[in-house]
């Protein structure tokens, strides 16, 4: 490091800043804090009570009911099944009734089959190809 300051004029001026503010720091009076000052901040502190589970629920049941959070739900929505639509995802309602689960592979086997996945796929195949 010490051939690097001597070789950098820019490093070594930045150190010798640093190594100024240490020294100031180090001069730099120290006071004894008043006798009344800790019972203060004692006194000024939150008590933070523990959250139950109840308490919990109760807020993020606040939050959905919200008109923005509902309305933000209620749009990805429609977004997404207005985008599955288009990328040709329709889910059998039986088998996600049955186990939850499939619509996630469902959704990603859907994908991979459409149109759009496939000339992605072609694509990048003909540009490894190319290069």
């Amino acid at each position: 490091m010490e051939q690097h300051l001597q070789a950098c004029r820019a490093c070594a001026e930045l150190f010798d800043g640093i190594r100024d503010v240490v020294a100031s720091g180090r001069t730099f009076p120290v006071h004894a804090a008043p006798a009344w000052l800790p019972a203060r901040i004692i006194a000024n502190t939150p008590v933070i009570a523990r959250e139950s589970w109840f308490d919990t629920v109760r807020s993020i049941g606040r939050w959905i009911v919200e008109p923005r959070t509902a309305m933000a739900i209620f749009t990805a929505t429609l977004v997404l099944g207005w985008m599955g639509s288009i990328a040709g995802i329709s889910p059998d309602w039986g088998a996600i009734a049955r186990d939850p689960s499939t619509i996630y592979y469902q959704a990603v086997r859907a994908y991979y089959r459409s149109g759009l996945a496939v000339r992605i796929q072609s694509e990048i195949e003909q540009f490894m190809e190319i290069s």
